[in-house]
């Protein structure tokens, strides 16, 4: 097998294996002729003590947004898989931040094999001086050992409650650095109207049949967050609503919501026949949610630390960033990346205790 190219001046391989790392310590590479896919799950040799269980990332992008003079050959259809140490490949980062080219190439033997960087830099004078650096592969996997790891698989939800576009990464980040030792768990909340709530808990998950519908917060001017905490007057808060079924933090309670946010137009709208009827009552509760209720808040509780991997996304300058949520279920987002054709980088995260 052959592989060999030189990397992009902007150096999105690295960026991207950086965003992946965050989520598992082996890092899952897919090299074909067209694409190049990204991919990595939390507990694959990992600590389940620092979170996950379940994460997942993925993200697949055309060869050419990542590199130029691409040349690969295999007998697997002209595809390479192979398995890495994550860490690793962030040494050949570091050396490539100011560097004048970088080339990649597969090295060694199929028993000892190495993904090798020639890292070249200017001195003072303006020489050229090459670095190698060999990152060894932990595993080259075969056609059938790839199609069975569920790194390679694109996560997604099927059919999804509410979309949303959340606030700007680094604005999510501070929200996080404020919950600091208050919680190892985060209610993310959201409605068809724009709003999306964060809120701290405990991580007990308490019965749903006990638990009113949320209510929605007020509007604000803008799109801003405010944090404050349990509510008062006769009617339940939303946070209090929220800690009802999700518990109540040990430490202090405390909420941050932001307003005016952009829903997208779900995937599949329902599809309502001539007679009014609808295809399944699916579809029917869709049209009446969208309709009827589109204040209505579905909830998810995820561990912070996985809040935190996704933020991580951040290196890879994204342009847009849509979080879809099943209640009670799960959530993802799909970070879009700026010009690689409307790729993403997509973030699976089931709500914590449903694995």
């Amino acid at each position: 097998m052959r592989l060999k190219a030189t990397i992009q001046r902007n150096l999105l391989f690295f960026k991207l294996a950086q965003a992946v790392e965050k989520v598992g310590k082996s890092l899952y590479i897919k090299f074909s002729k067209d694409f190049v896919a990204f991919g990595a799950n939390h507990g694959i040799g990992d600590d389940p003590s620092e979170g996950g269980g379940g994460l997942q990332c993925w993200s697949r992008l055309p060869a050419g947004t990542l590199f130029y003079g691409y040349q690969i050959h295999s007998n697997s259809n002209d595809e390479i898989n192979i398995e890495l140490r994550a860490e690793d490949l962030l040494l050949a980062m570091k050396s490539a931040t100011n560097s004048s080219s970088v080339t990649m190439r597969m090295t060694g033997r199929t028993a000892d094999p190495y993904l090798t960087f020639v890292v070249t830099t200017e001195d003072h004078l303006g020489n050229a001086r090459p670095i190698t650096m060999d990152i060894p592969i932990l595993k080259i996997l075969t056609t059938s050992g790839a199609e069975d790891t569920h790194a390679f698989d694109e996560p997604g939800i099927d059919d999804p409650d509410v979309y949303i576009m959340p606030p700007q990464l680094d604005r999510l980040r501070n929200m996080l650095s404020s919950y600091k030792g208050l919680c190892d768990y985060v209610v993310i909340s959201a409605n068809l109207q724009g709003d999306m709530v964060f809120t701290t808990s405990n991580g007990d998950i308490l019965d749903d049949r006990d638990v009113p519908s949320l209510t929605p917060p007020q509007a604000h001017a803008s799109s801003s967050g405010s944090r404050r905490g349990g509510g008062g007057g006769n009617e339940p808060s939303a946070t209090e609503q929220i800690m009802r079924r999700y518990g109540e933090a040990e430490k202090a309670q405390v909420e941050t919501r932001f307003s005016n946010l952009f829903n997208p137009p779900l995937a599949e709208a329902p599809q309502r026949n001539a007679d009014g009827t609808y295809n399944s009552k699916r579809d029917e509760l869709k049209a009446d949610r969208t309709i009827n209720r589109p204040g209505k808040f579905d909830s998810v509780m995820i561990r912070v630390s996985d809040l935190q991997r996704v933020l991580q996304s951040q290196n890879v300058r994204p342009q847009n960033v849509i979080c879809s949520l099943l209640d009670n279920q799960s959530i993802l987002f799909m970070v879009y990346m700026r010009d690689t054709d409307n790729a993403t980088l997509v973030y699976f995260i089931p709500q914590a205790g449903c694995i």
